[in-house]
């Protein structure tokens, strides 16, 4: 796309309007991904008795297969958007139909109907889990599709990358923090809500509907598909088909969705497993008097000097996030500098190392479990910092190869078929993590499946790594 149409841009305040609404595409999956998990079958009670809704082995295959089958409707979604005609637009009437939709659903995800597993409780999760994802797709598809409608102008799409990834952390954050700050301080409910993790995701419901809202308000939703020349051929699934499989005729997309797939499945099994690395690994011996000092400046330590290592979790999984937000400008100049494919590759192949390293956390003999896991965190916050700039201009610069190729914008479709590789990935990670669970521990004194989930995410980012370097636009 040229970049001489000044009238498409936009001001800052509208940059920042439409980037907040990424605070919603991150908080409520990282929720999900972090804390569902551990809310079905990680908890315990005052007695120390584990409290389980759902057995680790069904929640791994129901994940799955809603992530899974979700994946589907992500192409479909995006095809439609970019074929609907409206007097809002193509993106914006899925955005304010879907979004109290996908609040609803994601309110129920943590109303399991007894409180000891059941059948109930595993239909409750199936069907929640599925319209969660569904209405995700329906809500964030067409919202992120419009970034390479709203500016052709590289450096804009930069930048407002930069602040969609400043919300991103945000909403990270978050959706780390919020559920564990407020099962602990609402574990009684409140109103009609029985408890904490309820009480977050009613708030947590009213803030998605409001944001996704404001953000398509915000900018203009300008492209209209140009109408047919003739009678359609075939039928719409076979066009729709037809148009799905054109994408990877595209040079630059498979090596795209190979990288940001095995990304987002590193990504989704690290967040699935923090709150077991620390509840399970770290708390598995007494802390020391310099970690029970450092946990205790955070507030993670009661008043009887016991650590709250799910409140621990939250801090490590901030820790990358904020370090990740203070390396934005870095990034973003270096994305500049040495090209977007560049400062990706780097990132995979850092984060690959990073999380192959994750099986040694306790072993090393210096320092203590604690200052380990948060050097290895620490040390990942880089590459994501890369990943959360530049993933969505690096999708724009393939969307534009794509017009340059078959003289249509098709931003709809290409998020939809990133978002089927990358939802079957984030539905990988937890299923896998899950397994190794089942089968190799994931208990103090018997944790070797969980310890290996990161070095096997690891492997996956290094492969990425190296198809990334097929990836042909070199801007």
């Amino acid at each position: 796309m040229a970049d001489a149409r000044p009238e498409y841009k936009l001001s800052l305040g509208r940059q920042v309007l439409f980037a907040a609404g990424n605070f919603g595409v991150a908080f409520s999956p990282t929720v999900v991904a972090a804390w569902l998990g551990y809310f079905y079958y990680g908890q315990v009670d005052g007695a120390g008795t584990p409290r389980v809704y759902v057995s680790a082995g069904v929640f791994g295959l129901i994940w799955f297969l809603a992530n899974a089958l979700n994946g589907i409707t992500d192409p479909v979604v995006g095809y439609l958007s970019d074929h609907t005609r409206s007097r809002l637009g193509r993106r914006r009437p899925w955005v304010l139909l879907g979004a109290p939709l996908l609040a609803l659903s994601f309110f129920f995800l943590w109303t399991p109907p007894t409180p000891h597993e059941s059948a109930a409780n595993i239909a409750l999760l199936s069907v929640s889990l599925f319209f969660f994802w569904f209405f995700f797709t329906v809500v964030v598809a067409p919202y992120l599709s419009l970034l390479p409608e709203i500016s052709p102008h590289s450096h804009e799409r930069v930048r407002i990358s930069a602040f969609m990834g400043a919300f991103e952390v945000l909403g990270t954050i978050g959706g780390n923090l919020a559920p564990p700050l407020l099962a602990a301080f609402l574990a009684g409910g409140w109103l009609f809500l029985a408890n904490g993790y309820q009480v977050m995701a009613f708030g947590a419901g009213v803030s998605l509907v409001l944001l996704f809202v404001v953000a398509v308000v915000s900018v203009g939703d300008r492209y209209s598909p140009p109408r047919p020349a003739g009678p359609p051929r075939g039928s719409a699934l076979g066009r729709a088909l037809r148009e799905f499989g054109s994408t990877f005729r595209n040079p630059a997309f498979p090596a795209y969705v190979i990288g940001v797939g095995f990304y987002r499945m590193a990504i989704a099994t690290i967040v699935f497993i923090a709150p077991f690395l620390t509840t399970k690994v770290l708390a598995a011996r007494p802390a020391s008097p310099a970690e029970l000092a450092f946990l205790g400046a955070l507030g993670a330590v009661g008043d009887a000097g016991a650590v709250d290592w799910e409140m621990a979790a939250g801090y490590l999984m901030m820790l990358v996030l904020v370090g990740a937000a203070l390396c934005f400008p870095l990034v973003s100049f270096l994305a500049r500098r040495a090209g977007k494919r560049v400062v990706f590759i780097t990132a995979l192949f850092w984060l690959g190392l990073v999380l192959v390293a994750m099986a040694t956390i306790g072993l090393w003999p210096w320092p203590s479990p604690v200052f380990q896991a948060l050097v290895l965190f620490g040390l990942a916050a880089f590459p994501v910092a890369i990943a959360l700039v530049v993933m969505r201009p690096i999708l724009a610069d393939v969307i534009d190869a794509d017009e340059r190729l078959t003289g249509q914008r098709r931003e709809g479709t290409y998020n939809g078929m990133e978002g089927l590789i990358m939802k079957v990935a984030a539905g990988l990670g937890p299923l896998l993590a899950g397994l190794l669970f089942s089968w190799l521990g994931a208990e103090p004194g018997h944790d070797l499946g969980l310890r290996l989930c990161g070095p096997l995410s690891g492997a996956c980012l290094l492969a990425a790594g190296y198809a990334f370097t097929r990836y042909p636009i070199r801007t």
